[in-house]
């Protein structure tokens, strides 16, 4: 590959023929950024900028993208990825043009070290070719930070956190609305979005949009104001603020900064600042689109920091500006950033950074490896008719023809003639049908994953598709819409027998993606001529219509309703809560459904999942998935039935998690982490179910009757295949709480603040260990107006005591946590003295509820030893008034 990369080259060097003029032989000349500020994660999509200048004749032609590796300590291409990019290019005399090209940052086993942009005219000939320098690879589990801002000591004071559990400081890439995806599965590379005096204007409607979905798909977007919030904020839609600010003041003189959770600093006057900044100053909006809206800190009725949750994610708005004058050269201001990423990023911090990592493929694909087997193609009417036709033939050439001589000895006579005739007219009608199925044969089935945001008008659909040509070798599939799509590679395959991969070359299918204005098309050279192709693509959608809910808590029953307004009706439809679920059955389009459902106390059941829950309801097996004793699900309830199985596990299991990663492992955005620690009970369910999108407070779920894309169907060879196609539908919910309030277990976990241990770790989704030190967790109150409590109780499950959740285990009760919480009058922490059930209750609520609804609580072990123990629940007996 070196020697050809040479020749091109070389080629490029030569001199014009003769024969053209000088003009002629000027060729267009490219330059290329990779990354962000040459800044990338493995196995995520990558923008790719390239400069293209053309100071000759007009030009036309094709960009094209691929990613190159080599070996650990190699800095040549040594593999260029069979994957290339496309973007089709015109261009005029003297212009110039930049395109960004998106492209996953993978090639294999092999150490990714850049990407190689190629520009080719109309005749395909390589006209200019530029390799972009090795950047800086974000490794797994570490926090990679996105800043829009135009303070220049912004930056500095980010890269000055230290974080645990990270491999150095803090990531930190500058971007801009040139450099800020319009697409939200590139805006997955970060973790962290800061506006901070910024020109919001300048982004796009679609950039706006995007935004709001990636938050609502886990990301965390911190808004700063101050003295600049109105060229930060005044821009921003409704659904992204979560405060209503109206002006400015002075930051009260003696405001601690930094004591927000639960901190005792040391001196007592570090964090005030030596100065008074200015500070915006503003009221919480109480919108539907945000599940809950705190005021973290806050100075009289001036919150100084909010925390908003939508979705899977947050939203935080700081009131003033730490990497403003006077605060840009203030000590503290990046112990403040700290503390706010800090518990903005929560569990994700407590994964050791010795945790065994695995890229979990395009759109999940390791964790939802069952879905593989809702893709296999089977066989379709025409081949059924080909083997029906094949046995025929056996029949009647051998039996029948038999039969017939013998009980008419006198057409002995013609039976060469009976037996070429049977040859002919059966070849006719099977060569007829093989054509037919060459033609007509071309199968797409497809399974869609749909994710509504809070607001229920827009969201981010990931598909997942196989394509069968029969005897049609090279596949061109178009893609409707803007989106991103890449085969399938055999890594992720190989482990589940759905679909074969035995004919699918190691370094993957040759495979040409050229984004188009209106589509995205793909070229793959198969040179197997009955090859079963995996696709995967994923899109932003605006949503035509609505999808709209309000859920009420009250006096121990839930009620509420759901509104479709989309074009297309909903089945089998259920609000899930943990434990527990709402059935909603079928819900046309223009429908609403108004229910009222009396809310049972249920307790953690171990082994069984929300899917088995909802399959037992209908009258089939838990984990049901009829796929692993090689039969079909008959009926669309039976296969709603099987995705929900799929989507918690079941059906493809991933040898470095032992069993389903979904279970046995942490994932995280595109990882999965492999602790190698072991809780007494690894089938404890705490607040964590894989069909509940993560941090909403209820998750809607339902089967889209006809396609919400808004978009044809893919078509394959230029004809539109048949096939299967299935759209899974998810959406966040509000709750509301009002009468006698009766919390559902799990709904209120504790969410971790700050982590005072070296050794601190997440083993699973929701349960912990440490040895020393201790992990503060933050447990909010409904976000209700008016709440009157009498009593509240937080359960700290010890999985020691109690491995399958509180009261069940071991009888003898023997607590080795220590658990404290914090006296919000008294401003010290307090000893919480827990029962048998693992349970602290307290007749005097007010004084360990902070004044914006805070509840503090702090778990370390006894005498240095290891303890396992589960998120911090909170349960209350109150009174709320709207």
């Amino acid at each position: 590959m070196l020697i050809l990369i040479s020749f091109v080259f070389y080629r490029l060097s030569l001199s014009p023929s003769p024969s053209h003029s000088a003009n002629a032989s000027i060729r267009p000349t490219i330059t290329i950024d990779a990354g962000f500020e040459d800044t990338y994660r493995s196995g995520y999509w990558t923008p790719v900028r390239v400069t293209i200048d053309n100071s000759g004749p007009a030009f036309q032609g094709k960009l094209s993208v691929q990613t190159f590796s080599g070996g650990a300590h190699q800095q040549r291409i040594d593999m260029l990825s069979p994957w290339s990019f496309e973007e089709a290019v015109t261009l005029a005399q003297g212009a110039q043009k930049q395109l960004t090209i998106y492209a996953p940052h993978y090639t294999g086993n092999l150490i990714t070290r850049g990407f190689l942009a190629t520009l080719r005219n109309e005749r395909g000939q390589t006209v200019s070719i530029q390799s972009s320098k090795q950047g800086y690879e974000v490794q797994p589990g570490d926090t990679l930070v996105g800043v829009l801002s135009d303070n220049a000591d912004l930056e500095p004071q980010l890269t000055r956190i230290t974080l645990i559990n990270q491999s150095g400081s803090l990531n930190v890439s500058r971007l801009d609305a040139h450099t800020m995806p319009t697409i939200e599965t590139a805006l997955e590379n970060f973790d962290v979005l800061i506006l901070d005096n910024f020109a919001t204007n300048t982004l796009s409607t679609q950039q706006l949009a995007m935004l709001q979905t990636w938050v609502n798909r886990g990301g965390t977007l911190i808004e700063v104001g101050g003295l600049n919030w109105q060229r930060t904020l005044s821009s921003l839609p409704a659904h992204l603020l979560p405060v209503d600010v109206h002006g400015l003041d002075l930051l009260p003189a003696g405001t601690h900064l930094q004591s927000f959770n639960g901190n005792t600093i040391v001196p007592v006057t570090s964090d005030i600042p030596p100065s008074q900044p200015t500070i915006s100053t503003a009221r919480l909006a109480r919108q539907e689109v945000f599940s809950n809206v705190q005021t973290v800190l806050s100075s009289a009725q001036t919150p100084l920091i909010v925390q908003a949750h939508q979705g899977s994610g947050a939203i935080y708005y700081l009131a003033f500006d730490p990497a403003a004058p006077p605060l840009d050269s203030w000590n503290t201001s990046a112990n403040i950033w700290q503390m706010i990423i800090q518990r903005a990023l929560g569990d994700r911090l407590l994964i050791s950074s010795g945790a065994q990592s695995y890229d979990d493929g395009p759109g999940q694909i390791l964790t939802r490896g069952g879905l593989v087997s809702f893709l296999n193609p089977g066989m379709s009417s025409t081949t059924n008719v080909l083997l029906f036709l094949l046995i025929g033939y056996l029949l009647f050439l051998g039996p029948v023809r038999m039969w017939y001589i013998r009980k008419r000895p006198a057409a002995q006579m013609y039976n060469g003639r009976i037996v070429l005739s049977s040859v002919l007219v059966f070849s006719v009608l099977t060569f007829g049908m093989a054509g037919y199925e060459k033609e007509a044969g071309v199968t797409n089935n497809s399974v869609s994953m749909l994710q509504i945001n809070q607001d229920g008008t827009a969201g981010h659909i990931t598909t997942y598709m196989s394509v069968l040509a029969p005897n049609q070798g090279d596949l061109h599939m178009q893609i409707p819409g803007e989106n991103l799509s890449e085969p399938i590679d055999i890594q992720y395959l190989d482990h589940n027998s759905a679909i074969s991969t035995s004919q699918m070359p190691p370094g993957g299918i040759p495979t040409k993606v050229t984004y188009n204005p209106d589509n995205t098309s793909l070229a793959l050279s198969n040179s197997n001529l009955w090859s079963v192709d995996p696709i995967v693509s994923e899109q932003d959608l605006q949503l035509q219509g609505q999808l709209s809910g309000y859920l009420t808590v009250r006096d121990n029953h839930v009620l509420g309703s759901v509104q479709n307004n989309l074009h297309t009706a909903l089945s089998d439809a259920y609000i899930l809560l943990p434990h527990t679920f709402i059935t909603l059955g079928h819900i046309d389009a223009g429908q609403t459904r108004n229910f009222d459902v009396q809310l049972h106390a249920t307790r953690p059941v171990s082994e069984q999942t929300l899917a088995d829950q909802i399959a037992h309801q209908v009258g089939l097996p838990g984990q049901y998935f009829p796929f692993l004793q090689k039969a079909q699900p008959q009926t669309e309830l039976q296969k709603h039935m099987a995705l929900l199985s799929a989507l918690s596990g079941v059906g493809y299991n991933y040898t470095a998690c032992e069993g389903s990663c979904m279970t046995h492992a942490i994932t995280g955005k595109n990882t999965i982490y492999v602790t190698g620690g072991q809780i007494p009970d690894p089938n404890l369910k705490n607040d964590y179910d894989p069909l509940l999108i993560p941090d909403a407070q209820a998750t809607f779920i339902a089967w889209a009757d006809q396609s919400l894309s808004g978009q044809p169907l893919p078509t394959v060879n230029d004809q539109t295949p048949q096939g299967q196609h299935t759209m899974f539908v998810q959406m966040p919910m509000k709750i509301h709480y009002s009468g006698l309030v009766t919390i559902p277990q799990d709904s209120v976990t504790g969410n971790v603040v700050d982590i005072a241990s070296f050794d601190a770790g997440a083993i699973l989704p929701g349960s912990y260990t440490l040895t020393s030190g201790n992990v503060k967790f933050e447990l909010d109150l409904p976000d209700v107006p008016r709440l009157y409590i009498g009593g509240l109780t937080i359960t700290i499950p010890n999985l020691i005591t109690h491995p399958s959740g509180p009261g069940s285990g071991i009888t003898t009760y023997n607590n080795n946590i220590t658990a404290k919480i914090y006296n919000w009058y008294t401003q010290k922490w307090e000893r919480m003295q827990t029962n048998a059930n693992d349970a602290f209750t307290t007749n005097q609520p007010a004084t360990y509820t902070g004044p914006n609804g805070r509840i503090l609580v702090q778990v370390g072990s006894k005498k240095a030893t290891q303890i396992y123990f589960g998120k911090p629940t909170l349960s209350i007996n109150g009174n709320a008034i709207p």
